[in-house]
């Protein structure tokens, strides 16, 4: 009977170590690796394969061909700047994640691998990474709202110090575009990376950011909706109507003011977006004027002309802040450039960036970059 149970426990022991071993080092090779003189070298493992494409946004042409030897197919980039770059493989004209990177990002319904990198201090880069300096803490908390009768979930970035102190904080209320939820500026946005760095290095104030989902039928994003595992797509017109957020915003300021340490009041209030995000901060900045301080649009704007009363309300609370950032390829530049116009025309004091390249998350992020350093000052 003895002999029996060790028998029993070595196999059971035996069992758990290979099921461990199974999950393994990985791949065995390095990729993507990042080299010394800012070129980065992908590696992919296939004998087997015909034509392997690595794909990206670090190409010029979207996509370059690897080259095998022995079974090994390997591509080097041209030098890169400091930025978080989106990449996979094309094998024999099938999408493929690359099993040697573990670290991955979902836009909508895609996975990409994604990797990072800095070049110098400063760049781009730099605020994307995990840097040596304090750190806040990031929850995802629920919220019972009364509008749209359901509990509702939202990622609250608060401040290196936020638990040690009885200090009361500015409030960033941040929200992203279509076909995103409550996860996107965290994940795809690098926000908790970019207020990490800009507080500790005395270019933002220490504040509070609230990324909230802003599609107001969806009580989260799909890891956490009772509809288990939706499948996530692009908005359809009704959800991109700004409206149904307009009327969600004072339930979700209100849950955020009672169980957060916030300061209150216009000048302690900010509320940026990116595409349908900013024209949501668009309209909520001008359905309730007086309330916010700052509003940024990345990327989606609203018309002028067509809201000429509210906007004349909002202008006469002065705003400190009224910025608009758009990309020079970006489609929306049109209705981008429209609204500047209009400022320029009624007087309206703005502040209007363009950066190169389209409709892309490389500029949003450097929008809030440069958006959160203007905050509360």
């Amino acid at each position: 009977m003895k002999k029996t149970l060790l028998t029993l426990v070595i196999w059971a022991c035996s069992t758990i170590a290979f099921a461990q071993q199974a999950l393994g080092p990985g791949t065995g090779i390095v990729s993507p690796e990042i080299n010394a003189d800012n070129t980065v070298t992908f590696r992919y493992i296939n004998p087997k394969a015909k034509i392997v494409k690595v794909t990206g946004d670090m190409l010029a042409e979207r996509s370059a061909d690897m080259k095998e030897v022995d079974g090994v197919w390997t591509y080097t980039t041209a030098p890169l700047e400091g930025e978080l770059y989106t990449y996979a493989f094309q094998v024999d004209g099938k999408r493929v994640l690359d099993p040697s990177n573990v670290y991955m990002n979902r836009d909508i319904a895609t996975w990409s691998n994604i990797f990072t990198m800095t070049t110098k201090v400063g760049d781009a880069g730099h605020y994307y990474i995990n840097n040596n300096v304090p750190h806040g803490t990031v929850t995802r908390i629920w919220y019972d709202s009364e509008h749209a009768k359901m509990d509702r979930r939202m990622t609250v970035y608060l401040p290196h110090g936020y638990e040690t102190s009885k200090e009361k904080y500015p409030v960033l209320y941040l929200l992203h575009g279509s076909g995103g939820d409550e996860n996107a500026w965290s994940d795809l946005g690098r926000t908790v990376q970019i207020m990490d760095n800009l507080i500790a290095e005395g270019k933002a104030k220490p504040m509070i950011v609230v990324m909230p989902n802003g599609v107001v039928r969806n009580p989260s994003s799909p890891d956490a909706n009772e509809d288990n595992m939706f499948q996530p797509t692009m908005m359809n017109s009704r959800d991109q109507d700004t409206k149904p957020m307009e009327d969600e915003f004072p339930y979700i300021k209100k849950f955020v003011e009672t169980t957060f340490r916030v300061k209150t009041g216009q000048y302690n209030t900010a509320i940026a977006g990116l595409s349908m995000g900013g024209r949501q901060s668009f309209s909520i900045s001008r359905r309730y004027p007086g309330t916010i301080g700052y509003v940024g649009m990345f990327s989606g704007a609203g018309s002028g002309p067509e809201n000429e009363k509210e906007l004349k309300a909002l202008f006469a609370a002065k705003p400190r802040l009224y910025w608009i950032g758009v990309g020079s390829a970006d489609g929306v530049k049109v209705s981008a450039s429209a609204l500047r116009d209009y400022c320029q025309e009624k007087g309206y004091p703005y502040e209007y960036y363009e950066s190169d390249g389209g409709h892309i998350w490389k500029n949003w992020r450097v929008y809030l970059t440069i958006f959160a350093q203007k905050l509360f000052k």
